[in-house]
Formats: C-alpha cells, structure tokens, sequence
C-alpha cells in the first residue's frame, strides 16, 4: 500500500507544509493561525467529520492523516481539487498542434547543407577520409553534386536564349521571321562607314559609333522575296547550291542543302565548276521528279552535257567573285547576303544583312532552307497525286511506264 502511493504523497507533502506553515497576507500584514489552515485542510479532505487513527485519536497533522488513507480516498480528493492553471486545455491543444505542424514540415526544416557525415551516409560502400585529411575525389564529387541540387536553382530566371545549333537544325520558318529576331541576331550592323558601297546607299538606316545600321524592314522584305524564289524552284525540279567559304558555315549550308535535296560547297570554289564540262562530275544519272534514280541508260550527248545548278545561295559574295561570274556567264540566278561594303548589283537576289557574323548567316540560310524543304513536300505530294490519277502505287517508279508503253 505504502509503495503504490508513495508518489501521490511527495506530491501532497508540499501541501502539507504549506498548509502546517504560516501565512502572511499581503493586504492586511496579518498571520493566519493554524485554526485557519485546519478549516482549508478540512475543505480539501471534503470531510466535516475529524479522522481518528487506528489507535482512537485524532491525527497530529494533515500528512499523516493523509499517508493512512487508502488508494481510492486519496484519489476521490485529487479528483476534487481544480486544476491550477487557467484554460489548461486550451494551451495544451495549441502546443500539440504546433508539435503537429513542425513534425509535418519536418522536410523543409531541414537544414540545406548537411555535414559530411550524413551526406556521405547515403552511400554505405564509400569510405570516409579521415577528418584531418582532405577530401577525396569522390567525396568531392559527392559534395559538388549535393551542391548544384541545393544551389542550382537559386539566381536569376534565363528566357529568350541565344542556342546557335537551333538555328540549324530547328531553323525557323520565314512567317516566324520578324524584326526583333533579325536585331537579335546583329542584322542590323554593317561595316565602318569609310567601307560603304555607293549602291547599298537604299539599304542604310543610319549611322551609329562609326558603323552603317542596316533598316532591317528591307531585310525582312528581301529575305521574304527569295524564300518564294527557291520555294518555287525547288518545288519544280530545280537544283539549289549553296555556297559557304567562310569557317563555321560548313554545318549551316550541309543542313540546308540536305532540307531540298540540293548540294553544298564549302572552303574553296574551284573556277570552272560551272562553266567547264571537264569539271562536272561523272558518272551521272537520270532522277525522276522523286529524286530518284530512273535507272536509264543516257546517250553521248547527255554525258557531256553542262549540268549546271538553277539557283546559287551564296553567302559571302565577296569572297565568291569567281563563282558570280560563272554564275552570270551561265545565267543562273543567285541568291546572296550583301553588306554594306558590297555591291547589290552583283547577285540577282541580293539580301542586305551582316554577312561577317555567322549568327546571321546560320539564320538565313536555315530560313531558305526551310523554305525549300516546303518546297520539297509540295513538289511530293504533286506527285502521289499524279500517280493516283494514273491508277499507280505510290512507291512505284515511272520507268515502268515507259517499258510497258514501248
């Protein structure tokens, strides 16, 4: 008995100091004699009667009394007794449920570098340096990349960027094509003023820090003119070469004569390749409006025919005089980038740009290209549907028409 109750006690033994004790009052400055303190001991008990012990007398204090009550007696008083603070339950609640929000967020509250020690614990077969030592690479490595997760994301927001390869292999459709793309990319900037050319004088905007500005409206208007041009050609057969001496064209120019089923030349352009039958290449074949080979045997005249291509794109026609006069003596309409140091009257199509920034060249070529990859698909579907009105199957060639006809 004595056992089960021995906390209950030392809990009510401050009690019973406090009530045996004597009390002064803060108002009156008066001592409260033990009378006092028996009536509030008996109005804790909650018994009028006086308690005898087991020998017939009364108890000497409220302590033994207490220590000979049993266990449900004492329980009964406590039960009596109000709670000591004020909306107990109130304060209670509020605390567990901040204890709920913090263990809910536990994650972000977390702190967003770890020690080495817990870091390095995700990966049990690494073993740790010693502390005085310097890390090891793969503890570096480790901490590089926990790094760029915590940190990566932090700075400012990149939009609108600048990717060069987009222009080549996602290049842009000329309806896409407007003035802020074409100011982006620098269009707009010529050469020094000492360099102009008479005759690009229609093409000057104006002057800025001794460089001729383009007015890129004539740009657009240009740029929009020959995309119908090698469109149309290539949508009716025509062959397009384009022309890139320049380094860092080579991908640009590959790209784009690979769109239209055409040809490229880069690095240098050896003089006679149009007009001289002895540099044409050989053996050659007949295609047919699919771009595929016929399998017909050609005649002598057709062997040493000139093949020559129906439209040239030249990128830098300053450094491609030869192949402009070759192209003007055979009569073949060109297509070129002309800045402002250079005379419009050289290609039959000029395009006034920047031509000594290969971003702007990567972006007008991409442009041509891709309209003459439009002008690829109109010209197919030109043709799947001319062998559906004479009855053919679509991967079917034309030779077999002929062999049958004859």
């Amino acid at each position: 008995m004595y056992s089960n109750i021995r906390a209950p006690i030392r809990l009510v033994h401050k009690n019973g100091i406090r009530l045996n004790s004597t009390i002064v009052e803060a108002s009156t400055n008066t001592i409260v004699n033990n009378s006092t303190i028996e009536k509030e001991k008996n109005e804790i008990i909650g018994n009028d009667e006086i308690r005898l012990n087991s020998n017939g007398l009364p108890f000497e204090n409220s302590l033994e009394e207490i220590s000979n009550m049993k266990e449900t007696e004492f329980n009964e008083i406590v039960s009596k007794i109000e709670n000591p603070t004020l909306n107990r339950e109130e304060i209670v609640n509020s605390k567990f449920s901040k204890l709920l929000t913090l263990y809910s967020n536990r994650d972000k509250l977390k702190k967003t570098m770890t020690n080495s020690s817990s870091l390095l614990s995700n990966f049990p077969n690494l073993i740790p340096t010693d502390p005085l030592l310097p890390y090891s690479e793969a503890e570096l490595a480790i901490r590089q990349r926990h790094h760029s997760k915590i940190m990566g994301n932090l700075g400012s927001n990149l939009k609108n960027i600048y990717k060069p390869h987009k222009l080549i292999t996602n290049s842009p459709n000329i309806n896409q094509i407007s003035i802020e793309k074409l100011l982006s990319s620098g269009a707009h900037l010529g050469r020094s003023v000492e360099l102009l050319n008479n005759n690009f004088q229609p093409f000057i905007y104006g002057k800025y820090k001794g460089l001729h500005l383009i007015d890129l409206d004539k740009t657009s208007t240009y740029l929009k003119n020959s995309c119908k041009i090698i469109e149309k050609i290539v949508e009716n057969g025509g062959l397009v070469l384009f022309l890139g001496l320049k380094i860092g064209q080579l991908r640009s120019i590959k790209e784009a004569a690979n769109k239209c089923n055409g040809f490229y030349v880069s690095r240098k352009w050896i003089p006679g390749s149009i007009t001289n039958s002895l540099e044409n290449p050989k053996p050659r074949i007949e295609i047919d409006m699919e771009d595929l080979p016929t399998n017909r045997e050609l005649t002598t005249d057709e062997e040493n025919k000139v093949i020559k291509p129906d439209l040239i794109v030249i990128l830098n026609p300053e450094n491609a005089t030869v192949a402009i006069k070759e192209a003007n003596q055979a009569r073949i309409p060109t297509i070129g980038i002309i800045d402002s140091n250079v005379d419009p009257n050289l290609v039959t199509y000029p395009i006034p740009a920047n031509s000594n920034s290969t971003r702007v060249t990567n972006l007008i070529v991409g442009v041509l290209g891709k309209s003459g990859e439009i002008g690829l698909q109109n010209r197919l579907q030109k043709v799947k549907e001319y062998k559906k009105s004479l009855g053919m199957e679509i991967n079917e060639p034309f030779i077999k028409i002929d062999k049958i006809s004859n």
